[in-house]
């Protein structure tokens, strides 16, 4: 540091309260002042006042004034000021930096000032530490994610500014692309900014877009309450509509809150209420209420009719509710776990709510559940208890209230009944498992038994389906099937046989108690069933097993040099048997083989009936032989990077190729199944190859059964014919975006979730190309008269950077038998710095149309967006 007045004050490079400085005149008054300062009032400097500079630093004692000149820096408590040029006035308090001109007249220097998280950039800064009041010329400072830009600024003691003739903008160039104009601002640190009237400047372009007033959130952990733009657009059923406008709640760090809606021009609206709460280490969640009125169009319906479309047969006006709701708890090792998934409400809610997803819309039923679960620590049970609720969209409706469950896990018998160490006994390695399901069913579709039985009507089977209330309690109640079932699992151990073999037996037996066993009369008169129950019945379902299996391996090894050092193949053949008996035997009870009539040759017709509306054990007895085969073959290679010659890779030829199938010794006929084929591998580390077929030991009738008769009865050998067979290949041919694949940020949508096909999905600008093509041939053999059926695509799709900011992206599947595209898409995608504009069109299929997309790139203002699409499937998509 270099000083060109110096005085012992700045020796020490800190300054004093400018009245004790002034006693300082002599070591004697240095002394008594010391011991003064101890007991003194506190001055107007609260703390010490440190500073540099890199070129000299001059102090005039009379007016209390300090000049520091080069990279001058001053630290204030939690402020710091940096310029080249700055000023300390301890007669007004008051700190004033400015930049210097250069030779060539340009400012260097410029001041800088910082205060806890709040950073200002200036032409002219003047601070009175005391007061804690600035004023701030050509100032830019950060709020957040935004950047303000204002001719003047002052500054008060809540560290709150007021700015004039302003820019908000989320770009952070010295002159922005675009920027909100307006002529007054307050900034709250961490909170808020706010203007009066505002409108928007598009390069240097004014436009009337703006509003009276503006609020901008610019909290420090990035949650503030807020008000919540909508989106505007055309309905077809609706008309015009302003879609998701609404209020934010940040209510605290725990949970949120969101207030919003859909408002269409045709009288229709939606609103929503949705919140979400987190709590860390403990439990994350979700919950969703939605209502939504619907007012139909009758000129609508009228041009529709000939679509059958879902809006025909609505009465003029339709409102639905629907609830959702999500709960996931942290797995902590000896706690209970609730859990909740949640969506239940109107039939017709996702078909009539403007926000629902595609794949909401088309699914068939609703399902919800709530759960608690919780295992015994130092023991092997476990419990849990479940409500649940299905819906369809008839107006179904099926409780289970509840659901229990309480289980052992597999435990060693010899422990369980002796208490005692194992030894090593062959009988020590049975295990024990038991497993209880307890459930309650409700419906209210209320029938007089069943519709039908195999096809057969039933006296009274007419279903009624009631809506839920208090009044129908009773009903649903008596109409519902309880029914408890016990499981045990005995497993007999693994035993080494012939020293290479492993041999695993195992029996399993079930049990289920239910609230109704059914028995069966024919009624010529009326050609029906006449249905009578028992209030209590037991079924049971019992199988033995053994498996054996084994490894097998053959290696080959080359010469020491060469860089291939071995190949290995692993086979893993194995064997097992299942017995079961034929529980449709009379000696079980749980069939009930009955006249029911004659056919239409007047010959007397049989059917054998369960006599449990739970299902009762499979019919046929089983005697079954499964068998396949497992093959690896891989090679040893060694390293390319390796220079020692003893660094080694393994690289997989084949990772798996399998043969399995099943002989049932019981069966009257084709004892021998299908068998099924299946191979994957990976070539280069780049190429991925599938394989599946099924073939077939018998011939087969027109309709493609398999007839009792090996297909090398006929003539020629020919043991097996292929059913269906198929072969997947894919490749990306970039190195880079294969490391990446697993890499790729959180928000991507998942397959069947993404509302608008046409949004564009992440990109990224670092990849200056990807690749990747799929390859699918699929056979199917036809039967009778009817041909054989092949399907044969291939697919491309990948992205090129024309350049730092522009990039294409394209997608292509041709069908090769068909010899036409069968889906395209092409994109464009443009990164304006602080803008992203995207383009996407698919020329034809379902979801043909295009899209236009441009948005500003900050979260902060993530409403600010144009949007042009056309679609021509009529789904309004959000």
């Amino acid at each position: 540091m270099q000083l060109a007045v110096l005085s012992p004050l700045l020796a020490s490079a800190q300054l004093r309260p400018a009245r004790d400085a002034r006693r300082a005149t002599t070591p004697q008054d240095t002394t008594a002042q010391d011991s003064v300062a101890l007991s003194a009032p506190k001055g107007d400097i609260e703390t010490t006042i440190k500073y540099s500079a890199r070129d000299s630093i001059q102090f005039e004692v009379n007016r209390k004034v300090v000049h520091l000149y080069g990279d001058a820096k001053i630290n204030y408590g939690t402020m710091e000021l940096t310029a080249a040029y700055i000023q300390i006035d301890y007669e007004s308090n008051t700190l004033t930096a400015t930049p210097v001109a250069d030779s060539a007249g340009k400012d260097i220097g410029v001041p800088v000032f910082v205060d806890g998280s709040e950073t200002y950039s200036a032409k002219r800064i003047a601070y009175n530490y005391k007061t804690k009041r600035g004023r701030i010329a050509e100032v830019v400072t950060q709020q957040g994610e935004g950047f303000i830009h204002s001719e003047v600024v002052k500054k008060n003691e809540a560290n709150e500014f007021f700015g004039l003739h302003n820019k908000y903008t989320t770009c952070n160039l010295a002159h922005p692309h675009f920027y909100i104009n307006a002529g007054k601002i307050k900034a709250i640190p961490n909170d808020k900014v706010m203007s009066g009237p505002f409108n928007l400047v598009i390069g240097d372009i004014p436009t009337p877009l703006g509003f009276l007033f503006g609020l901008f959130p610019t909290p420090k952990n990035n949650r503030a309450s807020g008000v919540i733009v909508p989106s505007f657009g055309e309905d077809s059923r609706r008309g015009f509509y302003l879609m998701n406008g609404g209020y934010y709640f940040a209510l605290n760090d725990y949970i949120d809150a969101s207030l919003t809606g859909n408002v269409y021009t045709l009288g229709s609206y939606d609103a929503r209420l949705n919140s979400t709460y987190k709590k860390r280490y403990a439990y994350q969640g979700n919950f969703g209420i939605e209502h939504t009125y619907f007012k139909n169009d009758e000129a609508d319906v009228e041009r529709s009719r000939s679509t059958n479309s879902l809006f025909d047969d609505l009465p003029p006006s339709t409102r639905t509710i629907f609830v959702r709701w999500s709960h996931t708890p942290e797995q902590k090792p000896g706690k209970g776990r609730f859990s909740a998934s949640v969506s239940a409400g109107s039939s017709l809610h996702n078909q009539l709510n403007g926000n629902s997803t595609t794949s909401e819309r088309l699914a068939a039923s609703l399902n919800s559940n709530i759960s608690f679960s919780k295992t015994i620590q130092n023991s092997p049970f476990n419990y849990s208890v479940k409500l649940s609720q299905s819906q369809s969209q008839n107006g179904d409706m099926n409780f289970v209230l509840p659901d229990v469950s309480f289980g052992m896990t597999s435990t060693s018998i010899y422990e369980l009944l002796t208490k005692g160490t194992p030894t090593g006994r062959w009988f020590e390695n049975f295990t024990f498992g038991y497993n209880l399901n307890a459930r309650s069913n409700l419906s209210n579709r209320i029938p007089a038994t069943n519709n039908s039985f195999n096809g057969i009507p039933v006296i009274g089977g007419n279903d009624t389906i009631r809506e839920i209330s208090l009044n129908d309690v009773q009903s649903i109640w008596e109409n519902g099937r309880r029914s408890a079932t016990h499981d045990f699992n005995i497993n007999l151990g693994s035993y080494k046989i012939f020293k290479y073999f492993t041999l695993s037996p195992g029996v399993r037996y079930s049990e289920q108690w239910t609230d109704r066993k059914l028995t069966f009369t024919y009624n010529p008169d009326s050609s029906a069933l006449d249905i009578d129950t028992t209030k209590f019945g037991r079924v049971y379902d019992y199988d033995v097993s053994a498996s054996l299996s084994t490894n097998i391996y053959g290696t080959i090894n080359f010469k020491k040099g060469k860089r291939i050092q071995a190949i290995r193949h692993m086979i893993r053949p194995n064997i097992s048997y299942n017995f079961r008996p034929d529980f449709a035997d009379p000696y079980f009870g749980f069939y009930q083989t009955l006249y029911v009539g004659n056919d239409t040759n007047g010959n007397p017709r049989y059917e054998t009936l369960s006599r449990f509306e739970s299902g009762a054990p499979g019919s046929g007895l089983q005697s079954a032989l499964n068998f396949g085969i497992q093959n690896n073959i891989e090679m040893k290679v060694k390293a390319k990077a390796d220079t020692t010659g003893k660094k080694f890779e393994k690289v997989s030829i084949i990772d798996n190729f399998g043969i399995a199938g099943r002989y049932n010794f019981a069966a009257d006929s084709t004892k021998l199944s299908r068998i099924n084929m299946n191979m994957n591998t990976r070539v280069f580390k780049v190429v991925n190859i599938g394989f599946t077929s099924i073939f077939t030991p018998y011939q087969t009738d027109s309709l493609g059964r398999d007839i009792d008769q090996y297909l090398l009865s006929g003539s020629g050998f020919k043991p097996l014919k292929v059913v269906n067979a198929g072969v997947q290949l894919s490749a990306n041919l970039n190195p880079q975006a294969r490391r990446t694949e697993t890499s790729t940020p959180g928000n991507l949508p998942i397959l069947g979730q993404k509302p608008n096909p046409f949004e564009p999905d992440y990109v990224d600008f670092k990849l200056p190309w990807s690749l990747s093509f799929d390859y699918t041939l699929n056979f199917n053999r036809g039967f009778g008269d009817q041909p054989n059926r092949v399907s044969n695509t291939v697919g491309i799709d990948g992205d090129l950077n024309l350049t730092d900011k522009w990039k294409i992206g394209y997608y292509a599947s041709y069908d090769i038998i068909e010899q036409q595209l069968s889906s395209a898409q092409f994109d464009i995608h443009r990164d304006l710095h602080c803008w992203d504009m995207s383009i996407s069109w698919r020329p034809f299929g379902y979801t043909r149309g295009y899209n236009l997309t441009i948005s500003a790139r900050s979260a902060l203002l993530r409403d600010l967006k144009l949007t042009k699409r056309s679609s021509s499937n009529g789904i309004n998509y959000r």
